[in-house]
């Protein structure tokens, strides 16, 4: 399976919930601003702004994938320093106009909505749908920027 990397104050939280809703079985780690940037990451989830985030975008390639919290407007000056043949890019968070939202959230976990079909990283076209993902002492928008990455990976 693919890397995915989460950058943000969240990303442990988002990561634990990506590994819980992969049962484990995929690469995915939290980039910290105090580590260098580490191994190819075929999937980013952006959280937040910040300075790790800055130095990653500009190497981000054709085919890899960018998910930003659309929440955040400080990400959005960062994406024009993505490469011009980038096209990748979803968008994750609790406004309406965001590629995958929460239709509802309750203690258990997060009602995701697939709002507008996109691609997958396996070339298979993701209709708009929903899908429940459970939480387990995580916040709603570290289950939700999990359940993006989730998405753009598995086709079902």
């Amino acid at each position: 399976m693919p890397s995915v990397g989460i950058v943000g104050n969240d990303g442990r939280e988002m990561t634990r919930a990506f590994l819980r809703m992969s049962n484990g079985t995929a690469s995915c780690y939290h980039i910290t601003d105090r580590q260098p940037v580490g191994p190819k990451v075929n999937v980013l989830v952006a959280a937040e702004a910040s300075p790790v985030l800055a130095q990653i975008i500009p190497s981000l390639g054709s085919d890899d994938f960018l998910i930003v919290n659309s929440d955040d407007k400080k990400i959005f000056s960062m994406l024009e320093s993505l490469p011009k043949n980038f096209s990748r890019l979803i968008t994750y968070g609790f406004n309406n106009r965001a590629c995958i939202t929460a239709s509802s959230v309750t203690q258990d976990g997060v009602q995701v909505c697939v709002q507008r079909g996109f691609c997958g990283i396996d070339g298979t076209e993701r209709e708009p749908h929903e899908f429940s993902a459970r939480t387990s002492g995580e916040n709603s928008m570290s289950v939700l920027g999990a359940a993006a990455a989730w998405a753009v990976l598995c086709s079902n």
